[in-house]
């Protein structure tokens, strides 16, 4: 009876908090609604403590930051979006807008466009998806062994031999893919700058300053060994050292 009441308890609480956490999340679309983006985006914030993977509290998130001219915080809650759910396009249109309010252009055009047409095809589908699609690759690749082994049509066994290299090929590539969004769920080696910093060349104040970097600028994370310094490193290689409390990993 005892550990009845227990486990009832537990469910009547379960239910509270989930009911409370409805309330609190119609509020903030509220709030989003009537224009008040700080109070929108503080209530976003708080269910983000208790639901820290759900890709659309982050996607609001950053349109409440977004419209209160926070772009770094902006690029981070899409990037943290983009991240759990890499098949929103819409989240990803909103990461271009930021990005390219950013000062900071490590890149070229083109190299932006190659990499962006690269990963528009490999965020059509998260990693699970691309998984199931290498089954259902797989199961064709069988199918067409089979029509190879028993049909005695000279025609459909042609045909039945370029679909295995077909699906074979599918399948290597649907793993990679599969690979590359498993890799950027579980990876935590990138950062943005939340405020302007300077790029040094040794971890301390008294070394050079290489330049400044300013805010909303994505940074691989190169050396995380030291409680206040993080060697870091720019999409066109340049590397240097920053200060924690000026970036935010994502």
């Amino acid at each position: 009876m005892k550990r009845f009441l227990t486990i009832l308890l537990l469910a009547v609480a379960i239910c509270a908090a989930g009911k409370d956490t409805g309330a609190l999340k119609s509020r903030a679309d509220s709030l989003y609604a009537r224009h008040q983006w700080t109070e929108a985006a503080e209530a976003y914030r708080a269910l983000l403590k208790s639901d820290p993977y759900n890709a659309d509290l982050h996607y609001n998130y950053g349109n409440a930051c977004y419209r209160l001219k926070d772009i770094p915080r902006a690029i981070l809650a899409y990037e943290r979006a983009a991240r759990l759910n890499p098949s929103d396009g819409d989240c990803r249109h909103n990461l271009t807008l930021a990005r390219a309010q950013t000062q900071d252009k490590f890149y070229s055009a083109s190299d932006l466009d190659i990499a962006w047409s690269f990963l528009s095809v490999v965020n059509t589908f998260g990693a699970d998806g691309w998984g199931w699609l290498s089954l259902v690759a797989l199961a064709l690749c069988l199918a067409a062994l089979l029509a190879v082994r028993l049909s005695r049509s000279v025609g459909l066994r042609r045909a039945a031999r370029t679909l295995v290299v077909v699906s074979v090929l599918c399948i290597i590539v649907f793993n990679i893919f599969a690979l590359i969004q498993r890799r950027k769920f579980t990876d935590h080696s990138s950062a943005i700058v939340m405020r302007t910093t300077r790029l040094m060349s040794t971890p301390d104040t008294t070394g050079t300053n290489l330049f400044t970097l300013h805010g909303g600028t994505k940074l691989s994370l190169t050396d995380t060994t030291l409680p206040l310094w993080s060697e870091v490193s720019l999409s066109d290689g340049q590397r240097g050292w920053v200060t924690n409390t000026d970036i935010e990993r994502i």
